[in-house]
């Protein structure tokens, strides 16, 4: 029972000490896109509020969504909200930037003079 006690006392530290995304870099807000296939993709929304949500493509369809949460950022990591659980926090590789050519990461292609970011590896080209 302590060790339970104790482990949501850390959790609940940790979550409070992170820093709401807009305070930290506004060039986060927009809504970006990462192809698993070609009708397959997750999407990032993030609002000039600071909130945004999360969307999963399949077959060209929103297939599951999350409701609109706060997004923060600690230490390049960026969190769907304070206590981000399994799946809702990346680490930014690149943060949003233009590209001069085009850059084609299987199949996420981004074109020409786009904004796109880097997460967990991952190449996001903004919508």
């Amino acid at each position: 029972m302590r060790k339970l006690l104790f482990l949501l006392v850390v959790l609940v530290l940790t979550a409070c000490a992170k820093t709401p995304l807009l305070d930290a870099s506004e060039a986060m807000v927009g809504t970006w896109i990462h192809y698993n296939s070609e009708t397959d993709a997750h999407r990032i929304i993030i609002k000039e509020d600071g909130t945004g949500s999360m969307e999963w493509i399949a077959d060209g369809e929103v297939s599951r969504a999350t409701k609109i949460r706060e997004w923060y950022l600690d230490d390049n990591i960026l969190s769907f909200g304070k206590a981000a659980f399994n799946g809702e926090s990346y680490e930014i590789d690149k943060y949003p930037t233009f590209t001069w050519d085009e850059i084609i990461n299987y199949y996420d292609t981004i074109q020409e003079a786009t904004r796109y970011i880097k997460l967990d590896n991952y190449y996001y080209a903004e919508e």
